[in-house]
């Protein structure tokens, strides 16, 4: 008896760990392709059939430049921080228009100001690595990884009018896993990948909320 009633001691413990960890009162979804998914009881998110999407913020991985320039034998070879900034600006402005894409793919009308039964999606890319930056260099030169990088993709999902968070996504993805076999990889590449990343992260996030009803 007293070992039946340590179990469900456990399992109610367990239990409320679980719902604890979710994100403002939003509980987990079970989900196909992304890491994790949260909702919020009662919410429909499917009735939201217009979307406004806020600029995508995006932050490079703290230690990407240090350690892109750790085995730098020369200074004209070395990554600036321009570059970081620089992928920054292309990582946000490609992703915006991916997002957009997959939304209206699914019917979506995309508005430009907070309305009645909008839907507000506030994207993000954090810890952003891309193997394989652009160098300045008088050298011709050639870069092979096993992928172009990864990083960890967010997106909030909100109440246009009351604020009120309704969902979120956390996903950390690899753009192009090879099984281990080098490529060539150069900026043309990098954005490539990416942009394919992207792609199905946020075709997969569009699915989620339309049929998000927990």
């Amino acid at each position: 008896m007293k070992s039946r009633v340590l179990l469900g001691l456990c399992i109610a413990i367990a239990a409320g760990a679980a719902f604890a960890l979710s994100p403002d009162g939003l509980v987990p979804v079970q989900s196909r392709y992304l890491d994790h998914v949260y909702l919020r009881p009662d919410a429909d998110l499917a009735a939201y059939r217009k979307v406004l999407i806020d600029s995508v913020h995006v932050e490079i991985r703290n230690d990407w430049l240090t350690r892109m320039n750790a085995y730098s034998w020369s200074a004209s070879r070395s990554v600036g921080p321009e570059e970081g900034l620089r992928i920054a600006r292309d990582t946000a402005f490609s992703l915006q228009g991916i997002l957009a894409e997959a939304f209206r793919a699914r019917g979506y009308e995309i508005v430009a100001a907070p309305e009645p039964g909008v839907l507000r999606v506030s994207p993000s890319v954090i810890d952003l690595y891309v193997n394989a930056p652009v160098r300045v260099s008088p050298w011709r030169t050639k870069t092979f990884t096993r992928d172009a990088g990864e990083a960890t993709l967010l997106l909030e999902a909100r109440d246009a009018m009351s604020g009120g968070l309704l969902g979120q996504v956390v996903h950390h993805g690899i753009a192009r896993e090879m099984g281990g076999q080098l490529m060539l990889t150069d900026d043309v590449t990098n954005r490539f990948w990416f942009d394919a990343l992207f792609r199905r992260w946020a075709e997969s996030c569009v699915a989620e909320l339309e049929a998000g009803k927990y």
